[in-house]
Order: C-alpha cells, then structure tokens, then sequence
C-alpha cells in the first residue's frame, strides 16, 4: 500500500531538516564542552593565579541556553526526549493515532507561541545593541537562537505527527 501523500511530505521534509538540525546539534554539543572547559579553567585560575575569570557565569549561563535550543530541533525530530507512553500503549492504535496528533499539535502550537514571544524580546536587544554586564559580549546573537529553534521544533513536531515510525 502506498503512503499517504502527507507522510511522503513529511519524509521528504524530514530528510531536508534533518541535515540543518544535525548541524546545529553539532554546535549545541561544541557549546556543552566549551562549558565543561570554561568551568575547568575558571576553576585553575582560581587556584593557581587566585583571579577565575569575571565572565564565567555569564557565559556558561548563555552557553547552557545556546545549548538546549541548539540540540531541541533534531531531539524533537528523532523523538528521542523522555517519553511516558504507558498510557499511550495501552490504548486502541487508531486512538493512540489521534493521541500522538493532538500531542504534535499542542508541541506545534507551544513552539508557535514561543517563537512570538521571543522576536520582541531579540528586536529589543538587536535595535539597542545590548551586551552582558561582565563579558560585554551582544545578546541578539544568543537570542536570534530561540526563534530559530522554535520554528525548527515546530516543523520536527509536524513531521513526528504525519511519519509515526
């Protein structure tokens, strides 16, 4: 039996998607070790030249954000977050067909809401140039990744609704 035209769509956006998500996975993973060594040359120069750096928090505090947003799209895609399915396996597969729909819509919706949510917030910090307190590096930049996670969340949530593998 042929595959319905929406989940040929959905594949094929998949494997369009999924290369741009793999990418930025990548640079979540690079963001979480830049953590780890930031943390531990922090650490050394506190007890070596008693002086840790000033930025450390700060920047581990956007690195950790960077990170999250980064890895979400492809996470979402894969379908490889925590899941609680006992409900969902113990129900009907035609009702545990439309339970997984309305699951990806509402993901579908949140993202949507997010993403409204965050352009005000990155256009504040874009048109003032703001920079952190310590580091005096710009914000926009650290910004600009929720919407662009977001929308790439959405369509990860819309392709996991149509492809239930």
């Amino acid at each position: 039996m042929a595959e319905p035209r929406l989940v040929r769509l959905a594949r094929h956006l998949e494997r369009g998607v999924t290369p741009i998500c793999q990418a930025l996975a990548l640079l979540g993973a690079v963001a979480g070790s830049a953590i780890v060594g930031l943390i531990g040359a922090s650490v050394a120069m506190r007890h070596i030249a008693n002086a840790p750096f000033r930025f450390t928090e700060e920047l581990v505090g956007l690195l950790m954000t960077a990170a999250f947003f980064l890895v979400l799209p492809l996470v979402t895609l894969k379908s490889e977050h925590v899941q609680v399915r006992i409900l969902l396996n113990a129900l009907p597969e035609r009702i545990a067909w439309v339970v997984t729909g309305l699951a990806a819509l509402f993901g579908i919706i949140f993202c949507a809401w997010l993403f409204w949510l965050s352009i005000p917030w990155f256009e504040f910090a874009f048109a003032r140039t703001i920079k952190t307190e310590v580091a005096r590096l710009l914000l926009w930049p650290w910004m600009a990744l929720l919407p662009v996670s977001m929308i790439l969340t959405a369509l990860a949530f819309a392709i996991r609704g149509a492809v239930r593998d």
